[in-house]
């Protein structure tokens, strides 16, 4: 076996420039399933450091993804905020110096928040516990409780097909990016992910799907007891400010909720919660819409 190296994510990176790394990190996080995740990867890996094959292995989840070939190898143990995320091997044609080293380190570094939700949705879809329409939002790995603006919500209040998504859109996203330039705007979505992170005390539940725009998965949350989280994640929001020259402004961020109960396929719910988005959006600042009824 190969010597691992253990890989975390890291502050700083040594040699993928900021700007460059928000694409990069966009482009990873449209994918949900591992395989298709790692496909990118594996592009991503090729493009800028010249790797020829990579190898992927995450024993607990079944997966061994590999692709194309190489004579030298460089291998990592990946982890994330204590989620064990597998062993991924690079492999190169040609010898590794310390350049290609940090650079490839660097992309899996960005890599590795994608990949946790890949693992979180992979095993979502595995689980016998959920009925096929909604596995999206099925994952043993979050608790058995999921939180509501006034209290836990009790696995018994609704059926466990009861799942949800919010999708959370930061007011004034363009305006930020121009004003501030996008490296910062990521920097400041990355803070708001992680604020509703601690305030809902799930750490699986948040992700980036797109530039300011946030998913929030409920598992066993009704579309209802979602709305009373969204109202709970608009207080979290506010809780942060822009401060721009000496006047500081009040985040906000519009939100789309929808229900799993009766959707087709998680594909069916996430278009469901973009156009209750779209229509928090045109309500204003701060607004928060369900799904439009049928």
């Amino acid at each position: 076996m190969l010597p691992t190296t253990p890989l975390q994510p890291v502050d700083s990176l040594r040699r993928i420039e900021h700007g460059d790394a928000l694409n990069l990190v966009q482009r990873i996080h449209r994918h949900l399933q591992p395989d298709a995740l790692l496909d990118e990867l594996w592009q991503q890996a090729a493009t800028i450091t010249g790797a020829t094959g990579l190898h992927y292995r995450h024993g607990g989840h079944g997966l061994d993804i590999e692709r194309g070939h190489g004579a030298h190898a460089a291998s990592y143990t990946l982890s994330h905020h204590g989620s064990e995320l597998g062993e991924l091997t690079l492999r190169f044609q040609r010898r590794l110096d310390e350049g290609v080293l940090a650079t490839a380190e660097d992309l899996l570094a960005l890599a590795m928040p994608a990949l946790r939700n890949a693992l979180a949705y992979h095993q979502a879809c595995q689980s016998a516990a959920y009925a096929d329409n909604v596995e999206l939002f099925a994952s043993t790995a979050v608790p058995a409780r999921a939180p509501t603006a006034g209290r836990e919500a009790d696995p018994e209040d609704a059926p466990a097909s009861d799942d949800a998504l919010v999708l959370v859109s930061l007011d004034g996203f363009d305006r930020i990016c121009s004003q501030h330039g996008e490296t910062w705007a990521q920097t400041l979505i990355h803070t708001i992910s992680e604020q509703i992170d601690e305030g809902l005390r799930d750490a699986d539940s948040v992700f980036q799907i797109d530039a300011g725009l946030l998913a929030v998965l409920l598992p066993r949350t009704s579309e209802t007891a979602a709305l009373d989280v969204a109202g709970k994640i608009r207080v979290l929001i506010a809780g942060l400010h822009l401060r721009d020259g000496r006047l500081a402004h009040q985040l906000t961020a519009c939100m789309g909720v929808a229900g799993a109960r009766d959707a087709q396929s998680p594909e069916d719910v996430l278009e469901r919660a973009r156009a209750a988005l779209s229509l928090a959006q045109r309500e204003g600042a701060s607004s928060i819409r369900t799904t439009p009824a049928r």
